[in-house]
Formats: C-alpha cells, structure tokens, sequence
C-alpha cells in the first residue's frame, strides 16, 4: 500500500471518528448518572448502566403519542413521494410527450431553491385549505420530491429498453410493465429512496413547528424540545439524551436493514450505459 493511500484512509477514519463521536457521546450519556454527565476527562464507559433515565425520558412527557405521529406523518410521506416519484420518473424516462424536457429542467430547478422560501405561500395554502394544526398539513406538502424522481429516473433509464418492449408485444400494460417488472428491477434504487426519505420525514423539526401549536399533534423532534422547555430551569441531560437515543434507533435500523440494498444501487449506477 502506497503512503498516498495510507494518508487517505487516515483522513477518512479521522473524519469518521470525529462524526460519529458526538453520537457515542450522546448514548453513553443516556446510560449515565448526573454527576458522571460532564466530568473531565470524558468518562465514557459508565461506572453502571443506569436505565432510569429511558425510564424517565418516556414518562415525563407524551412520548408514545408523539412517536406515533411521527409514526404516521413518516409513512404517508414515505407512501406519498415513493408512489409519485416512481410515475413521474418513469414518465420522464420512458414517455414521450410535448415539453418534457422543459418539465425536467423545471423540476431540476426547484431542487435549487431553498425551502425557507416556498414555506410561506405553502402556509397560506393549507390555511385556504383548512389544514393548519392537523396532521395531514405536515404530510401534504412533502408528499413529492424532485430529489427522489431524479434519481429514479437516472436508474429507470438504465433499465433496457427491450425488456419492456418484449412485456408490451405479450399485451402487458404500462401499469403492469412498471409493477410487474421495472419495480422488482429497482428495488436497490427504491431502497435508498426509502432511507432518504424516512430519514428527512423522520427528522422535520421547523415545518412542524410552524403548522402545529397543539400538544397533542406534536411529532417526536418537537416533543424533545418540548421536554427541554419543561425541564428548563434544570435539565435533565441524561433523560434528554435516552429520548434523542430512541428517537435515533428507527433511523438506525432502517438503515442497517437497506444499507445492501443501498450498495447495490450505488454500483448499478456506476456501471456503463
């Protein structure tokens, strides 16, 4: 091995580790005692294991409730864009019809503008619509994405064509062609679709703190905050980092579940036209 790639991989584990040291920080706090929180040096491995403090991060605020809206604000979202991004990508991708190109550009444009600035007309929007501090005024707006149709069709076209045209001389639909064969095809692209967008669902904080002022609509970011703003004048850094250690575990399984998937999607994707 070269001295180039020995400092390569030295850098790379150096940005690993200093990534991936706030979230060992944050688990071994969870486990922790108050007094061996913020002792120095860093203790950590725990003198004991302490549980108390998941305990206590669930029963000192509506915990289950607000892990199930985010629950269900999460699969709708995830329902939604996976079922619009597939027909829109494979529109782009297979179908010819009048400005298709212009569309695509469009929509490639949007990914450019920051989210701060459609927010406001989307809030005027859901008033018209009557969907301010309701559930589905989280998950309407996000039931698309530009990212995710981009990326499907840059799989969808690597797909061969003579597959789908062999489906059409045997009398099958587009529908079917699209169900029957193209979605088994891609199901390591659809895999990391499914990440993406759990993850950025998952994690919204400011659109649902500005659609929902009602305790019981909170999502499981906003009731962390909320649990903060309880416990304000002393926290209690130990149940605050059990809360955010079990919001984080679904974001972990998911991913150690598709990371294959994930893999392969990545090396499809580099490999010649």
């Amino acid at each position: 091995m070269t001295i180039k790639k020995i400092s390569k991989y030295i850098i790379l584990y150096g940005i690993a580790i200093a990534m991936i040291l706030p979230f060992l920080w944050m688990i071994s706090t969870s486990f922790k005692s108050a007094n061996e929180i913020f002792t120095i040096p860093i203790k950590w491995i725990p003198s004991s294991f302490n549980f108390d403090n998941f305990s206590k991060a669930i029963s000192s605020f509506p915990f289950v409730r607000f892990f199930m809206n985010s629950v269900t604000v999460t699969i709708f979202i995830i329902i939604g864009q996976l079922v619009t991004s597939v027909m829109a990508a494979y529109a782009f991708a297979r179908m010819e019809f009048k400005g298709k190109n212009l569309l695509f550009v469009i929509l490639l444009a949007g990914l450019m503008l920051p989210a701060q600035t459609i927010m406001i007309p989307m809030i005027l929007i859901l008033k018209e619509l009557h969907l301010l501090n309701t559930l589905p005024g989280i998950i309407v707006p996000f039931t698309w994405s530009a990212l995710i149709v981009f990326l499907l069709r840059q799989f969808f076209m690597k797909i061969p064509k003579e597959i789908e045209e062999a489906a059409m001389i045997d009398g099958c639909s587009t529908f079917r062609i699209v169900t029957s064969i193209v979605l088994p095809i891609s199901k390591p692209i659809l895999s990391t679709s499914f990440i993406l967008i759990f993850i950025y669902a998952w994690n919204q904080y400011f659109w649902p703190l500005l659609i929902v002022n009602k305790e019981e609509l909170y999502t499981l970011q906003l009731g962390l905050a909320y649990f903060k703003e309880v416990n304000a004048i002393e926290t209690d850094w130990g149940a605050l980092m059990a809360g955010t250690t079990l919001t984080l575990l679904p974001v972990i399984i998911v991913f150690v579940i598709f990371q294959k998937k994930v893999i392969e999607s990545i090396a499809f994707s580099g490999g010649k036209e």
